[in-house]
């Protein structure tokens, strides 16, 4: 198989990585091997931690060395997933394991995001059409699309980036995953190939997936045109002041990994749009795994 999953963490979040390797066994039941780094320990929960041969506050140079590892074991593709990013829904083993991959080969892609551009997101690209799933192509000069929402990663690709951004002068501040994220967005070569981002809506996994789509659909509709005539009638304070209202819903990305925006922490704590969302969906066994994993 040259397909697999890595996920970076560090000592302090070990036990949510583990909740995040917990649920992907649950919500993707035939995913490819799962690696670990960022750790001192050897297994965790089942999956193998790759050696740490770097300072453990050194994300970008963790995350070089692991996927220099993987290239060695002839993984030539990975998803990369933070250890907060949990599945929240079944994910479509489908898409995931070979629908995904086989697109990265023939588009010749370095990186395909899994956070759609369908749903109210960010998004910079020219949408392709139905052959390649409605992939985005994201545009060269834009900031996020090396994004670190879960993506299927060429390793070499990965591996690529990463040495770039390792100058030895580097303060460790600028090896964190969010100044890779953000530095990663200004490299103006294209010598790794394109990025993509998926069409989430139209790669839904479990059951009910066209129901779930149209509902998705429809709720995004009615918000949309909801904050347009307040931002009318009230203006724009009263407008920001509905969209912090309906934030906890609009950050919920549905596809083939069902994600929130910024996973479960948010500057160091629980993430508190994904509390409220839990708990409007009374999803409150989901909300008690979570806060036991970050005690």
């Amino acid at each position: 198989m040259e397909v697999c999953i890595l996920i970076s963490t560090c000592n302090r979040y070990s036990k949510l990585a583990s909740l995040t390797v917990e649920l992907i066994n649950k919500h993707w039941k035939n995913h490819p091997p799962v690696f670990v780094c960022g750790l001192d320990d050897q297994y965790l929960n089942g999956a193998y931690v790759l050696p740490l041969m770097v300072d453990g506050k050194d994300w970008v140079g963790i995350v070089r060395s692991a996927t220099d590892h993987l290239i060695g074991l002839g993984y030539k593709k990975c998803y990369l997933i933070l250890e907060d990013h949990i599945p929240l829904g079944t994910c479509n083993e489908i898409h995931l394991n070979t629908t995904l991959p086989a697109l990265m080969n023939e588009l010749g892609a370095a990186y395909i995001g899994l956070h759609g551009w369908d749903q109210n997101t960010t998004s910079d690209g020219i949408r392709l059409g139905r052959r390649y799933r409605y992939l985005q192509h994201q545009s060269d000069n834009f900031l996020w699309r090396y994004a670190l929402h879960p993506a299927l990663w060429d390793t070499r690709a990965l591996a690529g980036i990463s040495s770039v951004l390792m100058d030895p002068g580097d303060d460790l501040s600028l090896r964190s995953a969010w100044a890779f994220e953000r530095r990663a967005g200004t490299l103006q070569t294209n010598e790794w190939g394109p990025s993509y981002r998926v069409c989430g809506l139209g790669m839904l996994g479990g059951r009910d997936r066209l129901p779930r789509s149209v509902n998705r659909h429809i709720k995004f509709l009615l918000l949309n045109t909801l904050l347009w005539v307040i931002k009318i009638l009230f203006g724009k304070t009263v407008q920001s002041k509905a969209v912090n209202f309906f934030m906890h819903e609009l950050l919920f990305f549905d596809g083939p990994y069902p994600m929130y925006w910024s996973g479960v922490m948010q500057k160091g704590k629980l993430n508190k749009n994904l509390e409220k969302y839990l708990l409007v969906h009374r999803r409150r066994g989901d909300l008690s795994l979570i806060k036991d994993a970050l005690q």
